[in-house]
């Protein structure tokens, strides 16, 4: 048994790999996760800092070996040092089981929000534990200085998605991002609040294909059609 399936918070991990696991090898693939295990953050000025623990980059390999090799890999991801080791180690053992890496590339939307105000972060604790009440309150309007939601929400779904959709071959899409993107992404794909339960734990998230030529997500375990809105 290795640390993967040691660690029981990797669940979503290990069902989203099983998932892409058994996908059609001519469709492409997209997945967005959070980032792999850190330590706890204790204050504002931590949440664009640290990287990950010795145990987040181990996880992060083992990720990357267990992604599909038949389909090339282009990797995007947080320029936050914690999103862009486990972005590394996942490129490393990716290829040392022989996949082929496009590129890596940053996208800010995989950051945060754009914000005017710096005190608008008062209002997510710095390790995240109220962010889907944090996600909820901004898409109702609650909050100033701060991108809008639906701002967001289209560079958000142009970044992955529709990147993701005008694929011509049968890519592998990986986006690493922090539980704030996350959630904001799970707000905008489920069309509904979201509840404490959505958050994902680290490297969680969610996975979209095509099957029968209609885009689907998988997320927490199920399938459903990608919100027409949305494509």
């Amino acid at each position: 048994m290795n640390e993967l399936e040691r660690e029981d918070w990797t669940i979503n991990a290990r069902n989203l790999l099983d998932w892409v696991s058994i996908q059609d090898s001519k469709q492409p693939i997209m997945i967005l996760i959070r980032h792999s295990h850190r330590d706890i953050l204790k204050s504002q000025k931590d949440m664009l800092g640290g990287g990950l623990t010795d145990l987040g980059k181990t996880l992060s390999f083992e990720i990357g070996k267990r992604l599909p090799t038949s389909k090339r890999a282009h990797i995007f991801f947080s320029i936050v040092p914690r999103c862009y080791e486990t972005a590394e180690a996942i490129a490393q053992g990716f290829s040392e089981q022989g996949g082929e890496i496009i590129d890596m590339d940053p996208l800010p939307t995989l950051v945060r929000p754009e914000y005017t105000e710096q005190d608008v972060w008062k209002n997510l604790q710095p390790n995240g534990e109220n962010v889907t009440e944090f996600i909820n309150r901004w898409a109702d309007g609650e909050f100033e200085g701060i991108e809008p939601f639906t701002e967001f929400k289209t560079r958000l779904i142009d970044d992955t998605l529709k990147r993701f959709l005008s694929l011509d071959e049968p890519q592998l899409h990986v986006h690493i991002t922090h539980d704030l993107s996350l959630m904001a992404a799970k707000r905008i794909f489920f069309n509904r609040p979201l509840t404490f339960d959505d958050r994902e734990p680290f490297l969680g998230g969610l996975g979209i294909t095509r099957i029968e030529k209609i885009p689907t997500l998988f997320v927490s375990g199920r399938t459903e059609p990608v919100n027409q809105a949305l494509l």
